[in-house]
């Protein structure tokens, strides 16, 4: 058991020190088989430790800015032995027992630096925000598109009108309500397809273009609409480009059902190594395909697409802050 802590906490290390540390690695630095990583990881996630899985080939990291701080090292110092990493390699050799461990303590204390600065730089952005207004940074670029994106597919998928402020080819129109129908990816870009009540029209925006979104409590129906129709007329949009590709992580015994073909909806691909099933969604059913994964509770976690996991943990911080 102690030889397994002692492990755990190094892994721990070395996903914060380098980002996207493979398996195969992280078996290489601790001495020990990928089978055994697998099962650390899934010890580490049943304490909690929020690292997940980047997708094939790209390793693991934490979620977000989370981070250890493994010892009080100043940025400094930290900073200096970051700048060792391009000749570890060389000078390993040549290095005392224990080095290359306490290399990897300080390089996840820099990371830690780092997270740090970026939270306060966030902060500093969102008190400048307040001080000068949010509609001039917002134009400015300053504010990034995923600022509204997490609320406005939030509304999408539970079906709730927002109001919002709108600028686009030089026109202002403030305060509109618009009951959110689909979030379509295009470009590099998302677009806002909805019912706007103003000119009592389904129109499309550009989320970029949206400030000062808030939910409201009103709830709403679909007009009868085709989608697809839609983006077809406005961007020569085909069927196969309104789909989402989810990525879920299962437990053993739900990906075991799922498998085996005891669920309502089947993936399209199954790793079974990484516990991931995939599926090829409707745009038009993403609501429904969200709903079917929360009844898997703890069981499930969406991976991919990142934004719709963000939208569940919007969720879940809110409902968290009741209890608090």
């Amino acid at each position: 058991m102690t030889d397994r802590l002692i492990r755990l906490m190094r892994i721990i290390t070395l996903v914060q020190a380098k980002p996207g540390i493979l398996a195969r690695e992280l078996a290489e630095r601790c001495g020990t088989s990928e089978r055994t990583i697998y099962r650390d990881m899934d010890a580490l996630s049943a304490m909690h430790i929020p690292i997940t899985h980047m997708g094939h080939g790209k390793g693991y990291a934490f979620i977000g800015n989370f981070a250890l701080y493994p010892l009080d090292w100043s940025s400094e110092e930290s900073a200096a032995f970051s700048q060792l990493s391009d000749t570890i390699e060389m000078i390993k050799p040549l290095m005392p027992r224990g080095f290359e461990s306490a290399y990897e303590k300080v390089m996840a204390a820099e990371y830690k630096h780092k997270a740090d600065r970026e939270e306060k730089r966030e902060e500093k952005m969102e008190n400048a925000k307040k001080e000068v207004g949010s509609l001039w940074l917002e134009r400015n670029g300053a504010v990034p598109e995923q600022f509204h994106l997490i609320h406005v597919l939030n509304a999408v998928l539970k079906q709730t009108s927002i109001r919002a402020d709108y600028f686009d080819n030089a026109q202002e129109e403030n305060g509109l309500e618009i009951d959110p129908y689909y979030l379509v990816p295009l470009e590099n870009r998302f677009h806002l397809i909805g019912y706007c009540h103003r000119l009592k029209v389904i129109r499309s925006f550009h989320i970029h273009d949206l400030t000062n979104v808030k939910m409201t409590d009103k709830r709403f129906s679909k007009e009868p609409f085709n989608l697809q129709e839609f983006t077809k007329q406005k961007w020569s949009m085909d069927e196969d480009s309104l789909r989402v590709v989810f990525k879920v992580r299962f437990s053993d015994s739900v990906l075991e059902e799922i498998r085996k073909g005891k669920s309502e909806i089947v993936p399209v691909k199954i790793e079974q190594q990484g516990k991931y099933a995939y599926f090829d969604v409707s745009l038009e059913r993403d609501r429904e395909f969200i709903d079917w994964v929360t009844k898997f509770k703890e069981a499930a976690e969406i991976i991919e697409p990142a934004h719709y996991r963000e939208v569940l943990r919007y969720q879940l911080e809110k409902w968290l802050s009741l209890y608090k």
